[in-house]
């Protein structure tokens, strides 16, 4: 008895000495002794031929979405992938594998636009063909971008999206365009935009605090605004409310109280349209024509007001008949203001 309990224990302990030895040899050969995709400590702050000529890296930017353009902000939300391709020959023997971004060399480009932004993917590169590296990445967020407003609500833009390397100056790093990856899916999320066409070019860039030049990436969007929203429910219950202002000049004088009481209604009208449009329009220093065109119609509508206390003072020291005559040149001079306001707003 004894001795079949000596070899059922004996037989156990080779049974597991053997799943041992198999499971340590399956780990060996996943750290990287039989993973042909396992790199070897490469210096990865030593870019490929480091005393040779510029590492030619090509860059792509799709964009797969534009969901809005802020003006208030000056912000551009959208969701877009960046192709970045270079050679190192120090990975050529590992053509076909895919390893983590951070175990090889890369240009480390950053973006120029202040702003946040969320990966979508992991940092994962692939390698081809004589160390061909190739890096993809999604990113999905707002960009601060310049938004010159002159001309709102009837402008057009160039947003410009920049990326460059400030670990390396355009002698050790050239950006050149990767046009296959440059471009735009045709349908975006963005209903205030027309978006006309989308082009990446190469340029140099100066830093001041390193003192060298720099090879920069520029993506470009040129883009329209649609006016519709800005005519239909903003300018045009504006021209209604200075067009209400005037109807004080078929109001005899001497009803002051009808008179002076409409005057006074257009005003506080339009002053509470302007509260509410407040959060929609640009916060800028300068003037828009939207502004001009604003604050166009609100001299109008004060003037008006003011013409209806003047005339009801004239009444009230018993000077109607010039009262009645101001009316009546009011009545032309008004509407004639506003046409030669809209003209040297909107087409000098």
């Amino acid at each position: 008895m004894n001795e079949f309990r000596f070899k059922c224990l004996k037989g156990m302990s080779l049974f597991f000495a053997f799943f041992f030895v198999t499971i340590t040899c399956a780990q060996g050969d996943m750290s990287g002794k039989n993973n042909p995709c396992v790199l070897p400590e490469i210096r990865t702050d030593l870019r490929p031929d480091p005393g040779g000529p510029p590492t030619r890296v090509s860059v792509g930017i799709h964009m797969f979405d534009l969901s809005e353009i802020n003006d208030v902000k000056q912000t551009l939300t959208w969701d877009f992938v960046v192709a970045l391709t270079w050679t190192d020959p120090r990975l050529a023997v590992f053509a076909g594998c895919q390893v983590p971004l951070e175990k090889v060399w890369s240009p480390q480009l950053d973006f120029f636009n202040s702003g946040r932004l969320f990966k979508r993917v992991s940092d994962q590169v692939d390698i081809g063909p004589n160390g061909k590296v190739r890096y993809l990445q999604r990113y999905l967020g707002p960009l601060a971008t310049y938004h010159n407003l002159k001309e709102f609500p009837f402008d057009s833009h160039k947003f410009r999206i920049w990326l460059s390397s400030f670990q390396y100056d355009e002698n050790e790093v050239q950006l050149f365009v990767d046009k296959k990856m440059t471009g735009r899916r045709k349908l975006l999320n963005i209903s205030d935009w027309a978006i006309k066409g989308v082009k990446g070019s190469v340029d140099r860039t100066f830093a001041e605090a390193l003192g060298r030049f720099h090879s920069l990436y520029e993506f470009e969007i040129s883009a329209e605004r649609q006016t519709g929203y800005y005519l239909w429910k903003v300018m045009l219950p504006l021209c209604l409310i200075v067009f209400m202002s005037w109807a004080v000049f078929w109001i005899s004088p001497a009803q002051f109280g009808p008179q002076i009481g409409l005057s006074a209604t257009s005003m506080l009208t339009l002053i509470a349209f302007q509260f509410a449009m407040a959060s929609i329009l640009p916060k800028v220093s300068y003037f828009t024509i939207l502004d001009k065109f604003i604050t166009g119609s609100t001299i109008l509508v004060f003037l008006a007001l003011l013409e209806s206390l003047s005339t009801t003072f004239l009444v009230a020291s018993e000077h109607t008949k010039l009262a009645l005559r101001i009316d009546n040149y009011c009545r032309i001079a008004f509407p004639l203001a506003f046409v030669i306001m809209v003209f040297f707003i909107f087409f000098r």
